[in-house]
């Protein structure tokens, strides 16, 4: 079985040699008989041959990879050769119609309706009903604009043959004009499928958007956690694909990686609306006044020397001013002169984001080593690990104590404490509880220099 991508090719291939073998067959017919309608009708397959064979290699460049010099594929390729087909077609059918137009004024042409020419007419409408079915259908699975194109050609064929057998059948019963009128009707068929073929075409050319496409991807887009406003979504059709482009607002602090991640969840949810999208996704940054938090932790961002800010705080006094004040690392290694510089460049900066501020209190703290050096001692400091846990449990709110980690770092116990709370209390007030625990453990193990609690559920 032929792959859905060789198989357009094929059909294109196969359709171009039947339509070389009609034309030149209605050609010979037309001379013969001295019928205009059957002449018409050639020409008509002769440009049919021509756009099919434009259908042809469109398909086949179509489905080249996107390279250096065509990053976003060569998918027009099809539509350039739909539009092409249309301008050649209104070209035939103005030409049709002035002979017809001028045997129909002037004196007619003999014209002989022998019966071979009923033949070609009839076989060439059962094989062209045929093709158009087949065109039809592996354009739609392929999504190949060239494809329906060209069976939107032959189902105009199909007309024009049926109007071309009524002029013949009409030359035999005597009505000598019959002839030159079906080329006109030939004629006006063939203007309206390439006006169709020239619009449809020439809208994706110029870069219109599908129906509704944008709305349905603005509104699915939406629906991704994170996802803040959308501020511009793009789409627009090449040759089967669409290719499209959107910008986004989130939270300013987001982290590059949870940026990654929203990106490939909104190419994901995309594509399920449009299946064949190939979506370029910018993230920026949304500016909220009311978030004062977020404001000072996207100063220190841009700051880039503050390498830890933590324990932001803002106050609104009376008088509505703002008193902030915050936790905030260097490297451990600056100068007191050093870091009181890196401080007040902070300050300066967080007075132009915040011209409300009237206080702001940075308390600064040495960044840790990247790696320390420690030991796992609790199972040797039993007794030590026991005391601990008794400290942990006598709490009121700890429903147990699940773990109890000691490490020794250059002789001094450091203590990693995990404690199960009630599953509805706040988060706030789990963090007193661990800020109470801490304190207690150092207050009841004396040797322990450091506590870390972790509160769960």
């Amino acid at each position: 079985m032929e792959s859905l991508g060789r198989r357009p090719v094929m059909v294109a291939a196969v359709s171009v040699a039947i339509g070389v073998v009609i034309f030149v067959a209605k050609l010979v017919v037309g001379l013969l008989t001295g019928s205009l309608g059957i002449v018409s009708d050639s020409v008509h397959s002769l440009v049919d041959v021509v756009a099919s064979g434009f259908a042809l290699v469109a398909v086949r460049t179509a489905r080249k990879p996107a390279d250096t010099e065509h990053p976003y594929g060569h998918g027009r390729a099809e539509n350039l050769a739909a539009f092409a087909e249309g301008v050649l077609l209104v070209i035939t059918a103005v030409g049709i119609a002035f002979e017809a137009l001028r045997r129909l004024t002037g004196e007619g042409a003999v014209v002989d309706p022998a019966w071979y020419a009923f033949a070609l007419l009839v076989a060439t409408l059962l094989v062209e009903a045929g093709r158009a079915g087949v065109l039809r259908r592996v354009g739609r699975l392929a999504d190949s604009e060239a494809l329906q194109a060209d069976a939107t050609n032959r189902l105009s064929d199909v007309i024009s043959t049926v109007g071309v057998l009524a002029g013949l059948a009409g030359v035999r019963a005597g009505l000598s004009w019959a002839d030159s009128a079906a080329a006109l009707l030939v004629a006006v068929i063939i203007a309206r499928a390439a006006v169709m073929l020239i619009w449809r075409s020439g809208d994706i050319l110029i870069d219109r958007a599908p129906a509704g496409a944008e709305a349905k991807l603005r509104e699915a887009i939406l629906r991704v956690n994170g996802v803040r406003e959308v501020r511009s979504v793009r789409v627009r059709r090449s040759g089967p694909n669409l290719l499209g482009d959107a910008s986004i607002a989130t939270r300013r602090m987001l982290s590059v990686e949870a940026a990654g991640a929203m990106i490939d969840e909104i190419k994901k949810i995309a594509r399920e609306v449009l299946p064949k999208l190939e979506l370029t996704v910018l993230v920026e940054g949304q500016a909220r006044s009311s978030d004062l938090v977020e404001r000072i932790h996207a100063t220190a961002a841009r700051d880039g020397g503050i390498r830890d800010l933590h324990n932001v705080t803002v106050e609104r006094e009376s008088d509505g001013s703002l008193h902030l004040s915050m936790h905030a690392k260097l490297r451990g290694d600056m100068s007191l002169a050093n870091a009181a510089e890196a401080s007040a460049q902070f300050e300066r900066k967080l007075r132009e984001e915040l011209p409300d501020a009237s206080r702001i209190d940075i308390h600064l703290e040495p960044l840790e080593p990247t790696v320390v050096a420690g030991h796992d001692v609790t199972e040797r400091r039993a007794q030590l690990t026991a005391r601990i846990k008794e400290v942990v449990e006598s709490h009121p709110e700890v429903r147990k104590g699940v773990d109890v980690e000691l490490s020794d770092r250059d002789g001094h116990i450091y203590a990693h404490v995990v404690a199960a709370l009630a599953g509805d209390v706040s988060l706030e007030h789990a963090h007193q509880v661990e800020t109470d625990l801490e304190a207690r453990i150092r207050e009841a193990v004396p040797e322990v220099r450091e506590v870390v609690a972790r509160a769960t559920t």
